[in-house]
């Protein structure tokens, strides 16, 4: 499968699974009920493991279920949960985030229209909500990524009057399956963290409009699987 494929395909799993968990009336992934979480997930995952070719089962049962050495994602997003200890009103599964939402950096807000979703966004007891993704790798580098930052202040405003409240976004953070720990926070001052990143979107954003948008890949590697190679201008970036 290709990266692509794997991040489908695994997405699909942990929403079927939710919808299942959360229709059925359950809330928080608890010490309690950790057990019929895992034997829900299992069963589905098998299921859904049945539809692939041969060579692709194996190593995906890994990612998605663990193996002696290594536990896989479902294990980690249990635990992360079991961790937080607390009451899930909801959960917003792929949720989309389409419209134009206001950030701030400076001293001074812009209106910038997002179009995103969210792997997982879980609305909690006491009127916060954690913005979570999945990934199969390795979590993204905090001091470059912007994704849930973004996410995190684009959901409070599209959620505002949600179930007749407000939701402030308490955590948000990575389920990732080469990721020593259960959960990868985004930073340890979350406030900070969601800052920095309006900060670096408003200024890539002013870039763009300024004609600035020299490429800067900061992993190459990511480059192979880029759906834009014959665009890009990054071989040329040592000459300019």
């Amino acid at each position: 499968m290709t990266p692509q494929e794997r991040g489908i395909f695994m997405h699909e799993v942990f929403e079927e699974f939710f919808e299942r968990w959360q229709s059925a009336g359950r809330g928080a992934i608890t010490s309690a009920n950790v057990s019929d979480a895992v034997e829900s997930f299992r069963e589905i995952a098998e299921r859904r493991l049945e539809e692939l070719p041969d060579g692709d089962r194996a190593l995906e049962r890994t990612f998605l279920l663990g193996s002696a050495a290594a536990p896989g994602l479902a294990e980690r997003a249990f635990a992360f949960e079991i961790e937080d200890d607390i009451e899930v009103r909801e959960r917003l599964l792929e949720y989309e985030l389409k419209g134009t939402f206001t950030f701030a950096a400076d001293g001074r807000a812009r209106d910038i229209p997002i179009r995103a979703k969210a792997d997982r966004i879980d609305l909690l007891a006491d009127g916060t909500m954690r913005v979570i993704d999945y990934k199969l790798g390795r979590a993204p580098d905090r001091k470059r990524a912007l994704q849930l930052p973004i996410y995190g202040v684009a959901a409070e405003q599209a959620l505002d009057g949600h179930s007749g409240r407000r939701w402030t976004l308490s955590r948000a953070g990575y389920v990732a399956f080469k990721h020593k720990g259960a959960f990868a926070d985004i930073g340890q001052n979350l406030s900070a963290a969601v800052a920095d990143g309006q900060e670096r979107l408003i200024g890539a954003v002013d870039g763009i409009e300024r004609g600035e948008f020299p490429p800067r890949p900061e992993d190459p590697f990511l480059c192979t699987w880029c759906p834009y190679p014959t665009v890009c201008r990054k071989d040329y970036v040592g000459d300019e």
